[in-house]
């Protein structure tokens, strides 16, 4: 069974004298129960494995239940206890520090694992309630270096299909895969860890974001620009918060232009970007093995950018781009004062006039040409966010 490598994480914490609660959030679709599961697998102390389900009559109660079960199995060695899906019970962050604290004070060792699929929801409830008393685990969509070692994907299928398991063994059925990633993944995220989790004055226009930003992924968009392809779209504060929470869901984000000024960079335009291609492809942007030259490079600029989004998550570097008027550098790498320009090369007509002049205006910058000439696509799939910012 393939593991990816945030069960041996969970493992060795799990191993550890009780410190923390363990919480493990990311997107929808990803892995985060079997994760918890696989970690689980071989345990010699009692574990308490529960489900939080949306319909329950009264969560509270029932969170107090479980967290009874758990102090009931308890003798003097550790208990295990998974509450999946906890964002689902009201006001859940105030019930787990009461009972965390108690077991503090008391003695006993009840090791904690949360996981949840709202990470808006999620992050609030960590830092407002339970401060100090946590450490994250931070999911994302699966790199092409998973899917190849779990599905035997080659290149083309991941560029096309990549970022979610669930319908990996269907990509060969479109209107099939299709299906799935739009109902089981795409519509999920935005019913119930956008719109029930937030308020949300204009669902309508989220739901039109999405489709729009999906079929743009890479694509530089003011947000006056992207106002006009929107119908009764508010004003840009509307739309950039939007973007903020759809983001924070793992499905699209707009990522920020580099300037070297802090001021100038949170006003800029945004880069679209999907989390993963399987959205934009779900979405009908229109990619397929049989796509033309300028559509796999627009398939490959945009897998560059959803793997480098995802390996930046939860670490101290940033995911920017550049340009400065016809010069332009795809993707930027900011971890403390180091920077590292990466230009996606596709076909042979592609210049790199943007990359040079991006060193001549940060000397001190290192630079990578991806694709043809350069550091190969399926390398730089494969790398780390340690491997390209040592």
């Amino acid at each position: 069974m393939f593991e990816r490598k945030e069960v041996d994480i969970l493992r060795k914490r799990l191993n550890e004298p009780r410190r923390f609660i363990h919480a493990i959030t990311g997107p929808r679709q990803i892995g985060k129960s079997t994760v918890v599961r696989q970690a689980l697998i071989g345990v010699q102390v009692p574990v308490i494995y529960e489900i939080a389900d949306g319909a329950l009559t009264n969560p509270t109660e029932w969170l107090e239940q479980v967290w009874r079960s758990a102090r009931e199995a308890y003798d003097t060695g550790p208990v295990i206890l998974v509450i999946d899906e906890v964002q689902k019970i009201p006001q859940w962050s105030e019930c787990v520090k009461k009972f965390w604290d108690q077991d503090t004070f008391e003695g006993r060792d009840i090791r904690v694992i949360l996981t949840g699929s709202s990470t808006t929801f999620i992050h609030r409830g960590l830092t407002e309630s339970l401060a100090g008393r946590f450490e994250r685990i931070r999911m994302m969509p699966w790199a092409f270096s998973e899917m190849e070692r779990a599905f035997s994907w080659d290149l083309d299928t991941y560029l096309i299909y990549g970022g979610y398991p669930g319908p990996a063994d269907i990509v060969h059925d479109a209107d099939r895969w299709t299906e799935y990633v739009r109902s089981s993944i795409i519509e999920p995220i935005i019913s119930r860890d956008v719109l029930q989790m937030n308020r949300i004055d204009k669902p309508y226009l989220l739901r039109q974001l999405v489709e729009i930003a999906s079929r743009m992924t890479t694509r530089e968009v003011t947000y006056t620009k992207l106002i006009g392809t929107l119908h009764d779209a508010g004003n840009t504060t509307t739309i950039a918060h939007y973007l903020s929470l759809l983001e924070d869901a793992g499905l699209l984000c707009g990522i920020s232009k580099f300037s070297g000024n802090m001021v100038r960079q949170r006003r800029s335009s945004p880069k679209l970007l999907a989390f993963a291609n399987a959205v934009p492809t779900a979405m009908g942007v229109g990619w397929s093995r049989s796509m033309n030259e300028t559509m796999r490079g627009q398939c490959v600029e945009s897998a560059v950018g959803t793997h480098l989004r995802c390996i930046v998550e939860g670490s101290s570097s940033e995911l920017q781009w550049w340009r400065q008027g016809d010069d332009e550098v795809d993707f930027v790498l900011k971890r403390g004062d180091r920077i590292l320009g990466i230009e996606v090369k596709s076909g042979n007509t592609h210049h790199l006039r943007g990359l040079k002049a991006f060193q001549a205006t940060f000397p001190n910058a290192r630079t990578v040409v991806v694709g043809k000439g350069g550091m190969p696509v399926a390398e730089l799939l494969r790398s780390t966010i340690h491997d390209l910012m040592p």
